[in-house]
């Protein structure tokens, strides 16, 4: 190859133009690196279809730099990397289509320093986790104007040399809790104009390096307990154009001592006790406070009333810690006497409280029982003339003694459970039956049957109908002494306001108390003849 064949190359390959930048100064630009005089590598002539690959300096460098620029070439997806030369160093595919990134979508392009993919069509759903894997000596990332990306996800673990990271007007409501985590280079971070509304309490903690946060523009409500520890380099931040109601001192403003711009206007702080730390911190403070006349708070949740914050008196609001404690104290002291008084009162009436809820179980399932089936007793033929209630200790009193006598010497129709209870039938069911279909109910007290909670049952039935049907049913036999305080309440009411029966051993007594028996059994509340098969 003669000269005059070179001399064209020679003329193209130090062809320089001019271009802006994003970082500071202007670019100077050659379509190969100059430095080497076209001894690069062939995968260093690659370039993507659309796209413009160029060396470039600031003015103040002395290297130049590998750029791809695949800007504004309605990209709907990122260019295959054995299209780009593995030397890029700043990347640029903003103004696209692109909605996805698969995993490792740049992980030949080891020397990436800047990345923008602003202004695309990105969701995060659509971003692998793994998708910027192998990028670790990129130091900027920016994803601005990605208006529906919602989620910051852990996309970020491999990119431990990342210093700056930009995702405006990007929608995010959430951030992943230790997104950050291996991002111990991060200078700035910039999520300005989102939606985020709440942070996680390591977020920014423990990013050495940290200057620059703007979290301005958002729906932020609280600030996290030492949400900047270990971040004590922090410089500026904006938290202005939030919901936030207090900063308090458990934040951590305090301890950010290179602290020296801090904007937080524009939010709904509350005139309150929570804000008096943070109005005395900023009257002692040197940070400049951006817009502190713009910093302004109100009384109360749904007033309309503004005050400056520097107009806000906290010392008319008697804060003081003696103050809070009788707030709390007073309020909890008095609700604990209350429940105090309301538990012995429970306990002291106790038994009382206990057979009343009783009660009132029984009739709700009487009630619903009775409501049931035939009418009640009124206007309607009953089928026996005596239920039995008696504990199955005294069993035997029963069939040998009491059903012979009654049913066989003196012909009366009586109920008992071994007999004539329905098999499969609820027990309660069966009690509730025979005391509607029963002219008398006669109750064998004895101590068992004190004891007994299915006894009680019977005779809380037996006590509803009397009361409900103005009927005298109840029959007493006490088979046995018991004790008043073995008895429980009703039992003894009625033992004590009721004429009773009592059995006895000796033969001769037996027949004046089969004769009371009997009579007792023929007194009216029901007439013989409404019967059923009477004969």
């Amino acid at each position: 190859m003669n000269m005059w064949t070179l001399l064209p190359v020679t003329i193209v390959l130090f062809v320089t133009f001019y271009c802006p930048t994003s970082t500071s100064g202007k670019l100077t630009c050659y379509n190969y690196n100059p430095l080497v005089n076209g001894t690069q590598p062939l995968d260093d002539f690659r370039c993507p279809n659309q796209c413009e690959c160029q060396y470039c300096k600031e003015e103040t460098d002395i290297y130049y730099s590998h750029h791809v620029i695949c800007s504004n070439k309605r990209l709907k997806a990122i260019p295959s990397q054995d299209t780009v030369p593995t030397d890029v160093k700043y990347y640029h595919l903003e103004v696209n289509s692109i909605s996805f990134l698969k995993n490792y979508s740049f992980q030949n392009l080891t020397d990436l320093r800047y990345l923008s993919l602003d202004n695309n069509n990105l969701i995060y759903h659509s971003i692998n986790i793994n998708a910027f894997r192998g990028l670790q000596k990129l130091n900027t990332l920016t994803m601005n104007d990605n208006r529906y990306l919602y989620k910051l996800l852990a996309w970020l673990d491999d990119l431990v040399s990342l210093e700056q990271l930009h995702l405006k007007y990007c929608g995010l409501t959430t951030i992943y809790p230790n997104v950050f985590n291996n991002c111990k280079k991060l200078i700035k971070v910039d999520l300005t104009r989102n939606s985020i509304y709440y942070i996680h309490s390591g977020t920014f903690q423990n990013l050495p390096v940290l200057k620059y946060l703007y979290l301005n523009d958002n729906q932020i409500t609280s600030i996290p307990l030492l949400a900047f520890k270990g971040s004590s380099r922090l410089q500026e931040m904006s938290l202005d154009n939030n919901l936030l109601t207090t900063i308090t001192e458990d934040v951590g403003l305090q301890n950010l001592t290179q602290l020296q711009i801090l904007n937080v206007a524009y939010n709904k702080y509350l005139c309150n006790c929570d804000l008096v730390w943070f109005r005395k911190w900023i009257g002692k403070t040197n940070v400049t406070i951006e817009d502190i006349n713009k910093t302004k708070c109100r009384q109360y949740t749904d007033s309309k009333e503004y005050t400056t914050m520097l107009n806000f008196d906290p010392d008319k609001l008697h804060c003081s810690k003696l103050d809070k404690i009788l707030r709390i104290t007073i309020p909890s002291a008095s609700a604990g006497l209350i429940v105090v008084i309301v538990c012995a009162v429970c306990y002291r009436y106790r038994f009382y409280l206990r057979y009343w809820n009783q009660r009132r179980r029984l009739r709700k399932q009487y009630q619903r029982i009775c409501n049931q089936g035939p009418p009640t007793i009124n206007g309607e033929n009953v089928r026996y003339d005596v239920f039995v209630c008696y504990n199955s200790n005294d069993l035997q009193w029963v069939l040998k003694t009491l059903q012979p006598s009654l049913e066989v010497q003196r012909n009366f129709k009586i109920c008992v459970d071994y007999r004539d209870f329905l098999p499969g039938e609820v027990i309660a069911t069966n009690i509730v039956n025979a005391v509607k279909f029963s002219r008398k109910v006669l109750l064998v007290v004895s101590k068992h049957f004190a004891k007994s909670e299915w006894c009680n049952y019977e005779l809380e039935m037996a006590r509803m109908r009397m009361f409900d049907n103005h009927e005298d049913i109840l029959i007493v036999v006490l088979l046995e002494k018991v004790s008043p305080k073995d008895m429980p309440i009703l039992l003894h009411k009625i033992l004590t306001t009721t004429t009773y029966i009592e059995w006895e051993e000796h033969p001769e007594r037996q027949a004046l108390f089969w004769a009371k028996l009997e009579t007792a059994l023929l007194s009216p509340n029901c007439p013989k003849d409404r019967l059923i098969d009477n004969p």
